[in-house]
């Protein structure tokens, strides 16, 4: 073991040995001293003033570099609500079928030959027409009428009653497509006659419950299919309350066709 007072002179050694070799910067009469040892600053000090005793000695201590530190780790943002799937709503299923039994086949009997008969000429099928304006006779267009009756397939699927036609609101339908084409927009809000309820009302049609579903497709087939798969207005098409409805189809505008559906509850 090495004696306390024999480490103190190794020390002392040691530090003059450094000062011969390290550079002493001095400014004024104070003497700046670089030290990286492991002396405390009092027992260098003590050390130096013999050394340099009119000196002001003034102890530096390099600093080490700093370590650089980890970058932070980016957290996983949250997923929105609004993106999750939606439950799909469960589809009826069609009733089982019961097993018919086999009916026992009747024999083949001769048929008498028939008389020829002259065949019938065909008579041509009126086709629907659009009324004319200020006539108070309102006939379905093709169109219209195949949209009332997909409309009401939708609803014997869940039990519900079909719609009956009122010809009033077929009426307003067709003037609110049309002033969509005309005026060139896609709104349940008409810039001409405002909003469904108040063409009902200045029309005289009396309800309880009414609403409006409007869209614009190339085809009805492809109109009806977007009102289903919309939940605002595959609510009109299902909906309880209603038990009348009108439907008024005009071509034109950017989808090729305005549609618009009509729904009241008496």
């Amino acid at each position: 073991m090495i004696s306390k007072k024999l480490r103190y002179s190794i020390s002392v050694f040691l530090v003059g040995l450094l000062l011969t070799v390290m550079p002493i910067t001095a400014f004024a009469a104070t003497r700046y001293v670089y030290y990286q040892g492991s002396l405390s600053d009092q027992v260098l000090v003590k050390i130096l003033k013999k050394i340099f005793p009119c000196d002001d000695l003034k102890i530096i201590r390099p600093q080490p570099d700093p370590q650089p530190e980890p970058e932070p780790q980016p957290e996983p943002e949250p997923v929105p609500q609004d993106l999750q799937p939606e439950p799909q709503e469960p589809q009826p299923e069609p009733d089982p079928q019961k097993p018919q039994k086999p009916e026992p086949q009747p024999q083949p009997q001769p048929k008498p030959q028939p008389k020829p008969q002259p065949k019938p000429q065909p008579q041509p099928q009126p086709q629907p027409q659009p009324e004319e304006p200020g006539s108070d006779v309102v006939t379905l267009t093709q169109d219209e009428q195949k949209m009332i009756n997909l409309v009401n397939q939708e609803r014997q699927k869940y039990g519900l009653k079909p719609l009956e036609v009122d010809y009033q609101l077929v009426k307003l339908a067709r003037m609110k497509s049309q002033d969509m084409v005309d005026k060139n927009y896609f709104s349940h809000q008409s810039p001409t006659y405002g909003s469904p309820f108040d063409m009902m009302k200045n029309a005289g049609v009396r309800y309880r419950w009414a609403g409006e579903n409007i869209a614009g497709a190339g085809s009805t087939d492809r109109a009806h299919t977007a009102l289903m798969n919309s939940e605002g207005h595959r609510a009109n098409i299902l909906n309880a309350n209603f038990t009348h409805i009108g439907v008024g189809i005009v071509k034109g505008g950017p989808y090729g066709m305005m549609f618009t559906q009509m729904f009241i509850g008496k």
